[in-house]
């Protein structure tokens, strides 16, 4: 019975469809962006990284660390998507260039990638 339930969450997990986009750490009015292809999991991840100090761009982290209640995240632009399983890298690609022409002081959230 219990693998029956694990197979069953295992099914539906798979089956999910996560939001994708562009997500944002604000500071004020300093901003930092990247593309997500689960954004859910990104905040999380994200999320534990700053509080343990961790984070790869070092002006994000230090920024964090002096005043982390003044962070606030969330899911820029929403890629409208249908098939789980196509490959988005394209058109997430596109919608970044499009949130680096509509908000121009955004900063790179990772650094190297996008």
């Amino acid at each position: 019975m219990e693998n029956e339930k694990k197979k069953a969450l295992r099914a539906q997990y798979d089956q999910r469809k996560p939001d994708m986009g562009i997500v944002c750490w604000q500071n004020g009015e300093t901003m930092w962006i990247a593309i997500s292809k689960d954004a859910n999991a990104d905040y999380n991840s994200s999320l534990f990284q700053l509080k343990l100090g961790s984070w790869p761009n070092r002006e994000m982290q230090k920024a964090y660390t002096e005043n982390p209640e003044a962070f606030q995240w969330s899911l820029l632009k929403k890629l409208d998507y249908r098939e789980r399983d196509e490959d988005h890298s394209d058109d997430l690609e596109l919608l970044f260039l499009m949130c680096q022409e509509e908000y121009p002081a955004a900063r790179k959230m990772r650094p190297g990638k996008r």
